[in-house]
């Protein structure tokens, strides 16, 4: 399908009137429904990657990108207006027109961002990522270019999070059939230890650190774990301990540093557990009016308790043992006992060496792929 051209009437009843993006899902236009009088965008699969296009998988997960999104009521996240196929059978997606920019260009733009702007950012991102997880998903790309800073209706600045195309269900149904074993899904720079070794057992806490990450960056204008090739980035996400804000930026408050250490802690029961209890602590740091996005986080959190606690057959995000934080108990043979505890920290060691070695292996394999789906 060749991109519409600016003038053009789309699916014979959108008027284009400009391309205002490319990633790697597809191209979005903005545009007119003829009828109604009224700017939406268009979001369509890159006309110039036949494979892509021609892709079963691909395109389920384009469909299922707005499906997931519009099941979340938050005003935090895009509204999807409709999902469509053309005659010919590409699908494009419908969604409300944003105008502003994303975090990446802000930041760009501004340098490091005052700290009541950044806990303002965060804490609405927060309501869209516990509806989410309160619907059972885990998003698994959050990056500032997927947090868009649009004006609301009062004209104050509206966080729209984005992107929900790679999000995983956390009963992993409907994953298994999206995805290839190795595949290495979302932005590696942002991605926790969790996600880098289980992939097939993500919590609401992977997120928890995309977030962590996000605030790092907003604050100091640096990632807290960067190199020059993904094994770097990998190595250092697992091993390395991150630097505090106030090295790189000396005297913000001791509580936020604290904060964003605790959100990239590598064992995942060591960091903070969901975005409620994150937001509770970053509230804080917000302006006055944005500290209301506090009880609705929790709110949702709760509600969605107690649903889980009537109906335990829904999927769960209940924390889960990680594989590194499971006891090693290990028998030598039928006449052994179990290990004594420094033969289980070697074997524990070995184990964490392991899953090492195979995340830099996927991290080498996938890099290239997820380099080149980015924004040119």
């Amino acid at each position: 399908m060749m991109i519409p051209a600016v003038g053009d009437v789309f699916a014979s009843k959108y008027l284009i009137e400009a391309i205002v993006g490319r990633g790697g899902m597809g191209v979005v236009l903005a545009a007119r429904h003829l009828e109604l009088d009224e700017p939406v965008a268009i979001k369509l699969i890159l006309a110039d990657d036949d494979a892509r296009a021609n892709n079963p998988a691909f395109v389920t997960r384009f469909v299922r990108e707005a499906k997931l999104a519009s099941k979340i009521k938050s005003e935090h996240v895009v509204r999807v207006l409709d999902v469509a196929r053309l005659d010919t059978g590409e699908p494009y997606i419908v969604m409300e027109l944003l105008q502003g920019r994303d975090l990446s260009e802000l930041l760009a733009a501004r340098g490091p961002l005052p700290v009541d702007d950044v806990a303002l950012y965060v804490l609405q991102a927060c309501e869209a990522i516990a509806e989410a997880h309160a619907l059972g998903m885990v998003h698994r790309d959050l990056k500032p270019a997927n947090l868009f800073v649009a004006a609301g209706r009062d004209g104050e600045p509206c966080v729209k999070v984005l992107d929900f195309g790679i999000s995983k269900l956390i009963d992993g149904k409907e994953e298994q059939s999206l995805t290839k074993t190795g595949t290495l899904l979302g932005s590696p720079l942002y991605m926790s230890p969790d996600q880098l070794l289980l992939a097939h057992d993500l919590d609401a806490r992977s997120d928890v650190w995309a977030l962590g990450v996000i605030l790092f960056e907003l604050l100091t204008g640096r990632r807290p774990f960067d190199g020059d090739d993904a094994t770097q980035v990998v190595a250092r996400i697992l091993r390395a301990k991150p630097p505090t804000l106030r090295s790189l930026r000396p005297g913000l408050p001791a509580a936020l540093d604290e904060l964003v250490q605790l959100t990239l802690a590598k064992e995942r029961d060591e960091r903070i557990p969901d975005v409620a209890e994150l937001s509770r602590r970053l509230a804080p740091f917000a302006p006055l009016a944005a500290r209301a996005s506090v009880a609705k986080i929790a709110n949702v959190l709760q509600r969605w308790d107690s649903l889980a606690a009537a109906a335990p057959s829904r999927p769960s995000l209940r924390t889960a043992d990680t594989l590194l934080d499971t006891p090693v108990v290990a028998t030598l043979g039928p006449a052994s006992g179990p290990l004594h505890a420094h033969e289980a920290r070697r074997v524990r060691q070995r184990s964490r060496t392991l899953l090492l070695l195979v995340a830099l292996g996927a991290a080498l394999a996938s890099f290239g792929a997820w380099h080149a789906l980015q924004p040119s």
